[in-house]
């Protein structure tokens, strides 16, 4: 299964307000330095970025400067940095919806799915850019699949085909079917079995064929319909991965 990517959808406020703006809106002795890290942003140095928004803030804690914090100290990778002042940008703007959505994308890349998964639902709850809450809802498909993933590695297979079915109900994700087959065939639910493999093959984009179709054949073998037992696994031996497994199953089945 190939790799999906995960969809950044970062907003860059430096884009969405004019200097002059800053001026009406900002206290005149944060205006000079916000706009000198707005500019060094633009040109890649963000540890000077970072030291002129840091003199921003110590005159005005305005949300746009957080935010901008936050930014800056993602570029530098100083993740677990960028989720403090992602928060003060909410705490100081509850409403301002792309602090959501980058805090979730920092929470994704840190490997906390649900926080994750709390501040993406913010955005789809507020959003109406549809652009946005498309990729929104890719991701949060891909944080459901590892939660799902989770609970697999700790054999709770019930509460992995919750998280699995919550995560197609956002996106198609054919990995997520696919893993979604593996639990039901595991907890001997073969027409589920089946009806995910279906839907894996259908919207087959990241994985190959091999999986959808050993569980299909062995979910039918199950069911005792031999015939498309075997030529569902006749087709699984086709890769290279599941060809032993199936050529293990069809002998059992001759």
């Amino acid at each position: 299964m190939k790799k999906e990517t995960f969809l950044i959808f970062s907003f860059v406020l430096m884009l969405f307000f004019s200097y002059s703006a800053f001026a009406q809106t900002m206290d005149s002795a944060a205006v000079k330095p916000f706009n000198d890290g707005l500019d060094k942003m633009q040109k890649a140095d963000y540890k000077g970025a970072l030291s002129d928004f840091e003199a921003a803030l110590k005159v005005e804690k305005d949300y746009r400067i957080y935010y901008q914090l936050a930014v800056a100290e993602v570029k530098l990778n100083n993740l677990n940095e960028a989720v403090t002042y992602y928060k003060s940008t909410i705490q100081a703007k509850p409403d301002f919806e792309a602090a959501y959505n980058d805090l979730g994308n920092v929470y994704f890349s840190l490997g906390k799915y649900q926080e994750a998964i709390d501040n993406f639902q913010k955005v789809l709850d507020t959003s109406k850019d549809s652009t946005l809450q498309n990729a929104v809802k890719f991701n949060m498909s891909l944080a459901y699949t590892n939660l799902g993933q989770g609970a697999d590695k700790v054999k709770n297979y019930k509460k992995a085909i919750g998280y699995l079915n919550k995560a197609v109900s956002y996106n198609n994700y054919d990995a997520a079917y696919l893993f979604l087959a593996r639990d039901y065939f595991l907890l001997n639910q073969y027409d589920n079995t089946i009806k995910a493999c279906q839907n894996a093959l259908k919207y087959k984009k990241t994985i190959g064929e091999g999986g959808p179709y050993y569980y299909m054949g062995v979910a039918y073998s199950k069911k005792n319909d031999v015939k498309k037992a075997k030529e569902s696994l006749e087709k699984a031996k086709a890769d290279p991965v599941y060809k032993a497994v199936a050529e293990t199953v069809l002998k059992s089945l001759k």
